[in-house]
């Protein structure tokens, strides 16, 4: 306790702020919190000192120098502003976000700085208390975003929350530059390499560069002491200044699955060197019908889903799950009612259904971003074969029995994917011959994920082995293609069909 009074009276005759004189002491959460009751308690003040007049706020004291730590970052008069700033913010006020709020809050590397010469005086005069190697303080941002924190939770009613609303703090501080550019002459070989390099500004250093080349346990003291004065100063003149709150609304999640019917219609935007091909897409059916309520652009939004089919196939059964990234929401909730309404919006383009829609969290992703190799499709084909169908023919196609096909890039994707001999397996084939065609059979196929279905028929000049040409040996071709089901169970199913 006595080096504890002796550290923090040191401080106090440098001009340090009392809060940040907690943070060299190593103060916890709640002490940052209740800051004034914590020096009392650890018998730093007594209760006069730090309250001297009620009427003013907590630790404030009149006409007291700028912290030559923090640079004001902690004055009473800024803090207590911030909250109620936000919470009668007209921008704020817009979102309609019922998880909370989280912060991010910037601050200029010059504290970075302002530590270290800090940290050289205290290892000189406690040196059992602080060593070369162990920070000496708990960091200006965090002590910080623990104070927001508790006023923003108190101000606005609602909790801190990774989901939540984002409140931008930015601070800055003037003579920054001049601040830094005394450490060229420190560590001269670190700006130097860093000069060269085309990605970084010259007269910038990053936090984790200052941190990884700044530390008393690397640089020489003497060479510092040059450069830069012990302890360091301030004045009214240079303190931080907090820059405009912003806010950014949070990232959230749409899933459900979808059918497309058309046989003309992409999954997503089609262009080719910079020519549209199709006016519409499935992606843009869906976004069109979302996108509002989260009062987010079109263009915004990114869609994923469990895989894709061509332009020309239908996606059938209960349809492909997808998922809907939407940054920057100004909103986070999603009423089945709201729901039903776009299901009904998309539904009513007449070339694709939607149901199951929902909010999901980011860690739900896992399931439609995970590895193919596991998954299953059922794909059902109409094809037509030069020689009429025989029974022999259903025989041959007929199988319970697994087999790997080996596919070789098809010539019609060649363009845009590598040239790779892919194996997939085909676990379970049915045909069944077409009344009133001779030369029809409908070809169901149960395979792995990322099968490519017209190649295994027709074999793409021998790119595809085993083919349903090779083992019937004679030609066949497919003349149309739907997906029937996905063996994915995500996301859950809400039975809304009666609801429409």
């Amino acid at each position: 306790m006595g080096q504890q009074k002796e550290i923090y009276e040191y401080l106090r005759s440098i001009d340090c702020c009392r809060v940040c004189c907690l943070r060299f002491l190593k103060a916890t959460k709640e002490e940052f919190v209740e800051a004034q009751a914590t020096i009392v308690k650890r018998g730093l003040e007594d209760e006069q000192e730090t309250d001297e007049n009620e009427s003013q706020p907590k630790l404030k004291k009149t006409k007291e120098n700028v912290c030559i730590a923090c640079l004001g970052l902690f004055d009473e008069g800024q803090l207590s502003t911030l909250a109620n700033e936000v919470k009668e913010s007209v921008e704020y006020k817009r979102y309609n976000c019922e998880a909370g709020f989280l912060t991010s809050i910037s601050l200029p590397i010059a504290l970075h700085l302002r530590q270290l010469a800090l940290w050289f005086e205290l290892i000189e005069r406690f040196p059992l208390a602080y060593r070369p190697g162990t920070p000496p303080d708990i960091p200006a941002k965090d002590a910080v975003k623990i104070i927001i924190i508790h006023r923003l939770e108190q101000a606005l009613g609602k909790p801190f929350s990774v989901d939540g609303v984002t409140v931008n703090v930015p601070f800055s501080y003037a003579t920054e530059q001049a601040e830094l550019s005394k450490l060229a002459g420190v560590s001269p070989g670190v700006f130097a390499d860093r000069k060269s390099h085309k990605h970084c500004r010259k007269d910038f250093i990053t936090r984790n560069a200052f941190e990884k080349h700044f530390t008393p346990s690397v640089i020489d003291r003497t060479a510092f002491r040059k450069y830069y004065p012990f302890p360091p100063t301030s004045c009214e003149e240079e303190r931080l200044v907090r820059g405009e709150l912003t806010f950014t609304g949070p990232t959230i999640f749409v899933a459900g699955r979808y059918n497309k019917l058309s046989r003309a219609l992409s999954q997503t935007p089609w262009v080719i060197e910079g020519k549209r091909l199709m006016e519409e897409s499935v992606q843009e059916t869906i976004v069109a019908a979302i996108a509002p309520h989260f009062g987010v652009p079109d263009e915004r939004l990114i869609f994923s889903s469990s895989g894709r089919e061509d332009v020309d196939v239908r996606c059938l059964g209960k349809g492909r799950p997808f998922v809907l990234e939407i940054p920057g929401a100004m909103c986070d909730q999603l009423p089945e009612q709201t729901a039903i309404e776009m299901e009904r919006n998309v539904g009513s383009s007449k070339t694709v259904v939607i149901r199951d829609l929902q909010l999901v969290k980011r860690e739900d992703l896992v399931h439609i971003r995970g590895d193919d190799a596991d998954k299953r499709k059922f794909y059902r084909a109409l094809c037509v074969t030069k020689s009429p169908v025989t029974p022999d023919t259903v025989k041959l196609l007929c199988t319970d029995e697994p087999f790997v096909v080996q596919q070789v890039t098809p010539l019609r994707v060649l363009h845009r994917r590598p040239l790779l001999a892919r194996p997939r397996t085909v676990y379970k084939v049915r045909a069944q011959p077409c009344r009133g065609n001779p030369h029809a059979i409908v070809i169901d196929i149960e395979s792995q994920a990322g099968t490519y279905i017209k190649e295994l028929v027709h074999g793409d000049f021998g790119r595809t082995t085993p083919s349903f040409r090779s083992i019937i040996g004679a030609p066949i071709d497919i003349q149309a293609l739907d997906v029937m089901a996905i063996d994915l169970d995500w996301p859950k199913s809400l039975e809304r069909e009666k609801m429409h």
